[in-house]
């Protein structure tokens, strides 16, 4: 095991699978390098606040991170279920970096759902550009659609929030999915905005829908869009090691990035779209990936969401019964929380009201038993509970 911790003063610069995520339907910093031994301040610097007296927890303030102890506890707890890597970032700076059980701090791991998120970015940044509009109806790129009663009224928002009503998947291998041609043309499920049905195909079709705009306005690809305007500029890299059936990239599911550029990305969400003070993505734009769907107001456009969610809804999807309803049922945990997630538990956690960007990347057959509400619980409040 290797551990790495470091705590960077706030005058200190920076630079900053082989599943789908795991359901019944799908089973799924660029920061200053910490220096080994380095502490953290003594837990007696920092202050806690009560927060959910139902579980007794008690969370860092808003003005303070996580303490040495809470970090080494919750590491310990990753670990323990397959955890490979974990990196911290509290105000901007990574405060904690630890890797094993063959993880590495420049190895590229796979994101499985956990690359979905991008999608969602990458959406409201051709939004600003002028290429689409998220009520726009999709048949307008997607001129196949147009005489089909109801794949016409599909709107870009109803494929990235997954309540197209279009097949969402099926019960095959995330690396062998149709081509995204092949897959508009699957059969309707049910009524565009209608239900949630989680899965890859809503991603592949809007991914398919932009890339016919962007090839008659700028001659770029889906894949190259993306790499110009998010990751170029956050300094990031997202290698996709899946791809479709055409060439295509899985981009519900086939992204591989390290532990610290998949932070960064999430510091970027969490400073609302802007990075090394230069505003890449509005703000107003950029919170719309953060709004649920009377369908499901735990997802946005591609993001889960800490939100109240009714049980009659709970009851109709799945993964909010299990994969996603540990996050639910924490009352103790921030409501402004929202995460990026993938099979083997990945996760891509931000908090914005604690200043925080958590990242854990484990082993897809060794983290089965990992769980959201203990590792975030010993983090967030120091609370040793392993079992």
């Amino acid at each position: 095991m290797k551990v790495r911790i470091t705590f960077v003063s706030l005058i200190a610069p920076f630079t900053c699978l082989l599943a789908c995520l795991g359901n019944t339907q799908w089973q799924d910093w660029r920061g200053i390098g910490a220096s080994k031994g380095v502490p953290l301040p003594p837990a007696e610097n920092f202050k806690s606040r009560p927060y959910g007296e139902e579980t007794g927890l008690k969370l860092v303030s808003q003005a303070s991170p996580p303490t040495s102890e809470q970090l080494d506890a919750a590491r310990r707890y990753s670990e323990l279920h397959g955890g490979q890597a974990m990196v911290v970032m509290w105000d901007g700076k990574v405060i904690f970096e630890s890797y094993a059980n063959g993880g590495g701090k420049d190895r590229l791991q796979p994101l499985a759902s956990g690359t979905k998120s991008f999608v969602g970015v990458v959406a409201v940044a051709a939004v600003q550009d002028g290429l689409i509009r998220l009520d726009e109806k999709a048949c307008e790129s997607l001129t196949e659609w147009k005489t089909d009663p109801l794949k016409s009224q599909i709107t870009y928002r109803h494929l990235l929030t997954m309540t197209s009503g279009l097949t969402p998947g099926e019960r095959v291998s995330a690396i062998r999915l149709p081509g995204w041609k092949e897959i508009l043309a699957k059969p309707m499920v049910g009524k565009p905005g209608g239900q949630f049905h989680y899965g890859p195909y809503h991603l592949c079709a809007f991914a398919e829908a932009l890339q016919r705009r962007l090839k008659s306005k700028t001659g770029e690809t889906f894949e190259k869009y993306m790499e110009r305007r998010i990751l170029q500029p956050l300094g990031i890299k997202l290698e996709w090691r899946i791809r479709c059936a055409d060439g295509n990239p899985q981009v519900g599911g086939g992204g591989a990035m390290t532990a610290r550029d998949w932070a960064i990305f999430g510091e970027f969400m969490r400073q609302g779209g802007t990075w090394n003070g230069k505003q890449i993505i509005s703000k107003e734009l950029l919170a719309e990936c953060l709004q649920g769907t009377p369908q499901n107001p735990a997802y946005g456009l591609t993001w889960w969401l800490k939100k109240p969610v009714p049980d009659s809804i709970i009851r109709q999807i799945p993964i909010l019964q299990h994969e996603m309803g540990e996050i639910l049922r924490s009352d103790w945990l921030p409501n402004d929380l929202f995460m990026a997630a993938g099979a083997g538990k990945q996760r891509l956690y931000v908090i914005p009201s604690l200043k925080l960007v958590i990242v854990r990347l484990g082993k897809f057959l060794n983290s089965r038993a990992f769980s959201d509400a203990k590792f975030l619980g010993l983090l967030l409040g120091g609370k040793e509970d392993t079992k």
